[in-house]
C-alpha cells in the first residue's frame, strides 16, 4: 500500500481561480481553493486506503474461518 499522500496540482493560476469564484458567486480568498482541493484529495486517498485495509482484514478473516 502507498502510505504517502501526494497532492496533485490541477494547474490553475490564481487568475483562473478568481474567475471561477466570480462566476460561481463565491467569495475569493487567496489559498482557500488550493486548501480545499488538497483536503478533498486527501479524504479520497484516505478512504481508498481504509477500503484496501478493510478488504485485507475481511480476506484474512475468511481464510481463518475456512
Amino acid at each position: 500500500m502507498d502510505n504517502q499522500f501526494k497532492y496533485k496540482d490541477d494547474g490553475l493560476s490564481e487568475d483562473h481561480i478568481k474567475q471561477i469564484c466570480r462566476f460561481s458567486d463565491r467569495l475569493y480568498v487567496k489559498g482557500e481553493y488550493q486548501r480545499m482541493k488538497g483536503y478533498i484529495q486527501f479524504k479520497i486517498w484516505h478512504k481508498r486506503q481504509m477500503d484496501k485495509r478493510d478488504a485485507l482484514i475481511e480476506l484474512n478473516c475468511k481464510k481463518l474461518i475456512i
